[in-house]
């Protein structure tokens, strides 16, 4: 429960100016009618840059509609820009009401903005969408009211609540069939899979991914079907002469002395050999530990892609026993500083591959017996550099909600914490992140721990509960 601020507060919104950013909408009416009878000064502008710019000259407070019905388009991250400019002018609050069926990722991206912006309040408002437009809009002026900063609040039902995360164990199967030294066996069992079961694992064969595909080969011998987007072939990436060059500063110097590429040249090359090199690797490691694994180059966004390729993996199987959508890029930078192009590709890869992904699930013969997506805590405490991370996270996890009350399958979404690297396999995090989680007191999940925590998830998991945090042990 979260604190309802009294209306005799109104009287402090008397001579303060405020924008609602939206349509013509009942909603956008009813907002500037109450805010003027409290003697606010209230406009209603067009969600558009070309608009805001009218409206020059300090401003005490934004209300952007665009999350509601009846929007044109989703919030994000067609509204990136308008965000970005109201965010620059400094307002003392910023508020985007949504409704709870809202999938545009806004709750993260509001709380990494309030990270960013200190000096404003950034918070998501969920609306009753019961309620008519002037109960909304009072609701709303409350929210201007609030002397607290939470940067996500429901106001449905008739109250006023913050989400909050609270741990969770799993209780008595794990201690006593599955704890951290365990192989995994007992929770694969648990769930069903054995030498038979197919799991797709959309998202490539590196990293993460790849750890929990070694994991599923160790403890169900079953097969995999990796899809990612970057192409597949001989560990030396094209070039003989690149083959006794093992690591990155390696390459780079294999590749400068070959000359004809920019320094930026070398870096994108150096990566995708490695990138190369390191899903070979996997595809060997899931056979010597006894399970059967296939890689198909794909990219996630592109839904008639992604349909023929499940199509095709249930087609030659039979079976499609469970789906893990582990896709992800990071593209770092603070909100100020973020270009649309590259929030759009951070944030589709994600939201555009989970749709795709769960478009082609829905044509199948028989659903999975479980979907996974792998998301961050980013969505869930914010991020600074991340709006677009944790949007996309954010929005993944909702997704995976309504995916989960429209077919009754178990969905969960898992906000995982920074991983540390192992072996050939990275981590989420490079050598000066790692430093500053350090300095945060932030510790990296162990790859074996983090696979695990997973299965036992799957296996001995509330199955109500579709979104849940994973941190490193005592964290």
């Amino acid at each position: 429960p979260a604190p309802v601020p009294g209306a005799e507060g109104a009287a402090q919104l008397r001579g303060q100016r405020f924008l609602i950013v939206a349509d013509d909408t009942p909603l956008g009416r009813a907002l500037v009618t109450r805010l003027t009878t409290l003697g606010a000064l209230a406009a209603r502008v067009g969600p558009d840059t070309a608009q805001l710019a009218g409206h020059t000259g300090p401003v005490d407070g934004v209300l952007h509609l665009g999350a509601l019905a009846g929007a044109e388009q989703q919030l994000l991250p067609a509204q990136l820009t308008v965000l970005q400019e109201l965010l620059l002018r400094g307002p003392r609050r910023l508020l985007c009401p949504r409704l709870p069926d809202d999938t545009s990722g806004i709750d993260g991206f509001v709380r990494t903005a309030a990270r960013e912006y200190p000096d404003t309040v950034v918070r998501a408002v969920e609306l009753d969408p019961d309620e008519p437009a002037t109960e909304q809009a009072e609701a709303l002026v409350g929210e201007l009211l609030a002397p607290d900063r939470e940067p996500v609040v429901l106001r449905t039902c008739g109250l006023r609540r913050a989400p909050v995360p609270y741990e969770s164990p799993l209780g008595p199967p794990v201690s006593s069939g599955a704890g951290p030294a365990s192989s995994g066996a007992a929770a694969v069992a648990a769930l069903g899979l054995g030498p038979e079961s197919v799991v797709v694992l959309a998202g490539g064969a590196r990293g993460i991914t790849a750890r929990f595909a070694l994991a599923l080969a160790g403890a169900a011998r079953c097969r995999v079907e990796l899809l990612g987007r970057t192409p597949l072939y001989d560990g030396t990436g094209g070039h003989h002469e690149l083959a006794h060059a093992t690591d990155l500063p390696a390459l780079r110097a294999a590749l400068a002395a070959r000359g004809g590429l920019s320094t930026a040249e070398i870096d994108r090359e150096a990566g995708r050999v490695l990138a190369r090199r390191e899903i070979a690797a996997t595809l060997a490691e899931v056979h010597d530990a006894g399970g059967r694994a296939r890689y198909r180059a794909l990219d996630l966004r592109d839904a008639e892609a992604v349909q023929q390729a499940v199509k095709e993996t249930y087609a030659t199987y039979g079976r499609i026993d469970g789906v893990v959508h582990a896709a992800g890029v990071i593209e770092d930078r603070l909100l100020a500083e973020k270009d649309p192009v590259s929030f759009e590709r951070v944030y589709g890869t994600k939201v555009d591959g989970a749709r795709a992904l769960l478009s082609a699930l829905r044509r199948l013969p028989q659903l999975p017996a479980f979907t996974v997506m792998f998301g961050s805590v980013s969505a869930v405490y914010g991020n600074r550099g991340q709006a677009d991370y944790a949007a996309a996270n954010d929005a993944l996890a909702r997704l995976g909600r309504l995916w989960r009350a429209g077919t009754g399958s178990r969905t969960v979404t898992v906000h995982w914490g920074p991983w540390a690297p192992a072996g050939a396999h990275g981590g989420m995090v490079g050598p000066e992140l790692g430093r500053e989680y350090a300095r945060r007191g932030i510790e990296l999940i162990d790859p074996e721990e983090g696979v695990l925590a997973l299965l036992r998830e799957l296996a001995w998991g509330e199955p109500e509960t579709d979104e849940v945090v994973l941190t490193a042990s005592g964290r």
